[in-house]
Formats: structure tokens, sequence, C-alpha cells
């Protein structure tokens, strides 16, 4: 494939926040500059006590797990390493999508093996495991529940009041049912099919469910999948749960941070006072305090009797998406957090969060992010002279690019003589009679408003005279932003599945950025139909 890159700053995808941390500003180059050496420094200082209860609740795990011929050796070498002070993690995290969808978590797990394997070649004195964290706790289903394959929208339903890993696996079945035909078209199809067909058809759970697909799929490169919704894992983290029952130390110290980055950037997520969910009977509640006891919609506690019950029964108490950061790294031995932009920003939010705990924050690290064009795409690119800055603009805003190229009259050059003109004319007025001037700007008022309907008037006629041009326009457009957003959160990791196989996730690793930030353009040398 034909490989082009673009700083991401150029593409107006991201917010001020995230370029700024990408550009090692100084309120972020703490976590964000990372090279060999402050990889080092940060290994050195890192204490960890839970290696133990961490690996042999990963094993628990892994042990309940049904998968489909899957070579487990690497995942089973990296889960024993875990035990190893040596040892330290590249993690990233997400919700459990179904069918491994969109593009872009794919993107995230391939970023993680790829800075694993440069780490591993660089830092022989240590070693570094890739490890995925399952949102299993999550219940908020309607962000999982849908996919996109070939451009047409699937949607599944179930009960989602529950954590959505503890949900029956089953219910993926009907639309694996539906899109069968597709993925059986190929070889590498195929064996995607039975992928998933034994995920989730012979797994008890949803959790269970995906471990099995991101380990078929993942665990040839020694993916760790982590669920951290398990007893032993919550036992560990008690004590900081109920210090936020008695301190509230979340609140504080995000409203802190979001009083003092206000004027400059809008926050990711808002201050909660109450960031602890119960987890009973297949619910999932939020925790509040209604001035006298602590309450959910069907239980409530004194202080004391909640405090009693999270020592207690750990496993029923479920962190929200800020206490869960605090969470994964004091029971994990990480290093680096790579996440997409929401992500990062979220995470720079608790910067001081982890001070306060004594938790070590991880050095944060941008996924990486690619755009797939399509033969055809390129050639249009390539024929309307289109940069790559343009390929990432609204389709208006491509229009009115490439259509003053072509158009009849160039408007702005007029545009320009015009603007000096009144310019002169008005620096005489100033010189004669400064009484003439609100007149002068009425007329200048009315001159710009009529070159601007002219304008309209010419870009319409010229839409009409090109409408060849105007389609390739949006055939380009609607590969780059199908359904109106950007590719990777729409499209599909299985039409490239189909196609390439496991070389497809290697082409990704290849070419993932390592302490840099590109949007890396892959085209490719004959066309795939990915919409």
């Amino acid at each position: 494939m034909k490989k082009e890159t673009i700083s991401l700053e150029k593409t107006g995808l991201f917010s001020n926040l995230i370029c700024d941390f990408i550009n090692n500003d100084d309120q972020f180059k703490k976590h964000s500059s990372i090279n060999i050496a402050s990889v080092l420094d940060k290994i050195k200082k890192k204490k960890f006590l839970y290696r133990d209860v961490l690996t042999k609740t990963l094993k628990k795990q892994y042990r309940k797990t049904l998968f489909h011929k899957v070579d487990l050796s690497k995942v089973k070498y990296n889960l024993s390493q875990l035990s190893s002070e040596q040892s330290f993690t590249i993690t990233t995290g997400h919700q459990l999508n179904i069918f491994a969808n969109p593009l872009f978590l794919i993107y995230k797990i391939t970023t993680v093996i790829a800075y694993v394997n440069f780490l591993n070649k660089k830092i022989t004195d240590y070693y570094f495991i890739p490890c995925f964290w399952m949102a299993t706790e999550d219940h908020d289903f309607q962000e999982i529940q849908g996919f996109n394959f070939y451009n047409k929208d699937y949607t599944v339903t179930a009960n989602n009041e529950d954590a959505v890993g503890n949900l029956s696996s089953d219910f993926v079945l009907e639309n694996l049912s539906k899109i069968q035909e597709e993925l059986m078209s190929t070889e590498y199809g195929v064996e995607l099919y039975h992928i998933y067909k034994q995920a989730y058809s012979q797994n008890v759970n949803y959790a269970d469910a995906t471990r099995s697909l991101l380990t078929s799929l993942f665990g040839d490169y020694g993916l760790v999948v982590i669920d951290g919704n398990h007893r032993d894992l919550k036992k560990i983290f008690s004590h900081d749960m109920k210090d936020d029952v008695i301190q509230e130390y979340v609140y504080i110290e995000m409203l802190k941070y979001i009083q003092s980055t206000q004027k400059k950037y809008k926050p990711e997520v808002n201050a909660m006072r109450y960031n602890i969910f119960y987890l009973y009977a297949g619910k999932r509640y939020k925790i509040k305090f209604n001035g006298e006891q602590y309450v959910t919609l069907n239980k409530q506690w004194s202080k004391e009797k909640l405090l009693e019950e999270i020592s207690q029964f750990p496993e029923r108490f479920s962190p929200n998406v800020i206490l869960r950061t605090l969470y994964q790294e004091h029971i994990m031995p990480n290093i680096m957090y790579i996440g997409g932009p929401s992500e990062i920003a979220y995470w720079l939010q608790c910067q001081d969060l982890f001070d306060v705990r004594k938790i070590d924050y991880p050095f944060l690290a941008l996924r990486s992010h690619f755009l797939f064009l399509s033969k055809k795409a390129s050639k249009i690119k390539l024929k309307l002279d289109l940069s790559n800055i343009y390929l990432f603009r609204t389709y208006e805003e491509k229009v009115k690019h490439i259509i003053r190229k072509f158009k009849l009259l160039n408007i702005d050059t007029h545009l320009n003589k015009l603007n000096q003109l009144l310019l002169d004319i008005e620096k005489e007025i100033r010189t004669k009679d400064h009484r003439v001037l609100d007149s002068f700007f009425v007329f200048e008022k009315r001159i710009s408003n009529e070159i601007n309907r002219l304008n309209t008037k010419i870009i319409k006629f010229e839409k009409t005279k090109h409408e060849v041009i105007l389609q390739k326009i949006r055939t380009l457009n609607d590969e780059v932003f199908p359904s109106k957003n950007i590719q990777e959160r729409v499209i599909s990791f299985m039409p490239y599945y189909i196609k390439y196989g496991k070389s497809f996730f290697n082409l990704l690793i290849q070419e993932s950025s390592i302490f840099v930030n590109k949007y890396t353009i892959l085209t490719e040398e004959d066309d795939i139909n990915i919409i």
C-alpha cells in the first residue's frame, strides 16, 4: 500500500487540548514526553505489590474461556511473565463492542502491540506485555449495540440494566447469521465467521466471549485481556472506594482541575460527587447520598453499613469511568496507557487525583490513526488535485475548493482589487471630510453583500455545470466520512480481514506511530469494497 502522513493538527479533527498534548505543552510534558530514557526512569521508580493476585486472577479467567483453534502459547507465556518483577504492561481498553468494531478499536490494540514490540527490542533488561482492559462493567448498552458492515447498519438488543460483561453472549448470534454469507466469501472470512461463532455461542457471558474473540484475533501477538470485574482484584481497591465515600476525593480533585483549566479547555468528563455503582442481582445502579443515607433505586445504607459491605463484598461495587483509571493502575504494573482523543482528555483530568492517592500515573500515548483510501478514491483525489489536508475537510469545503479551480470567474482576485480600491477611497475621505465616512461605510457594506450574493450564484451555477465533478467529490467524501463521521468510527475491520486476514493487523502494527503522532493515509493497490 502507498503511505502518506499528515499532522494531526492539520486534519482539523482534534481538540485544542489534544493538539497541546501531542505537542508536549508544558502542563502535559511530564506524561506525554516519552522516550527510551523516560521509560527506563519510570520503571526504576515503579512499585507494584499485586503481581501474584493479578496473575492468578487472569489465569482463572482464561481457564473458563473457550477459544476457537487458537495457539495460546504466547498468551500463557505473558501471563506467567506478569509475576516477574522485570515485566511491565502497556495497556489500552474499550467497551465490548459487537464483533470488535469499528476500525478504531482495532487501531488501539495494534498500537499497543507496536509499542510493546518496539520497547522489547530497545530495552532488553525488562519485558513488556500488551494488555487490553475490557470495560465489562459498563451498562450503557446503546453505546455498543450497533455496527456497520458493507454500508449497512445492524443493531442487537439485550437487557441493558446489568453490566454488559455479565450478559449472555448468545444475543449476538442473530446478527452473525445475517452477515454469514458475506463473511463466508473468502478463506479468511470463513475463519472469522467460526471465530465469532465459537466466541459467542460457546462462552457463558459476554466478557468471556470478548476475551475469546480478541485472543483468537491477537493471541499470536501475546495480547493479554483483562476483566477488572473480579472479587480478588476489587478487594485490592476496596480501600480506595471506601475513601471516596468518606472523603469524596474524586469530586474534589476533578473540580479543582476543571476550574483551573476551563478557560482553555472544555472538560471531557464533569466532576461527579458520586463515583461508585452497585452491582447486584443483574442490575447496576449509581450510589447517591440523599442527605441521610446512601441509596440506589432499591437499597439504602448508612455510611457505616456501606463501608462494611464494600469491605465484605467488594465485587458488588463498580467504579465509574474516572475512578476506574485509579483502579486499573492500582492493580496493574502499567507503564503506559494508549487511548483515543476522548480517553486521553479524561485521563489528563486525573493527574492530580493520582498524586493524592499516591498511585503511579502512567505515560499517556495517543493511539495510531489511519485513513484507508481505495484505488478508486485515490484516482479521484489525484484527478481533482486535492491535497491530503482537504481530504479531511467537509463536503462543502471540498466543493468550494474544487469549484474555484474550474469556475469561469475568479471572484477572489477581483474582490482583492475591489477591497484595495475601497481602502484607498476611505483613506482619501479621512484626509478631506470625516462627515462622509458613515455614508461610505454603508456603501461599502452594501457592495460586500452584493458581491457575496454574486459569488453564491456563481458557485451554484458552477455546481450545475460540473455535476460530474461533484459526484466524484461525493464518492471521495463518503469514503473518508461514511455516515458523516470519520472512517475509523464507522467502518468495520471485517472487509479488510476477509481480504487480507491477519496480514491486515501486521500492516497496522508496522505502520503504527511510535513516539510521534501522525494521521497515516494508506492507499490500496487494488479496489476493496468497504462501505
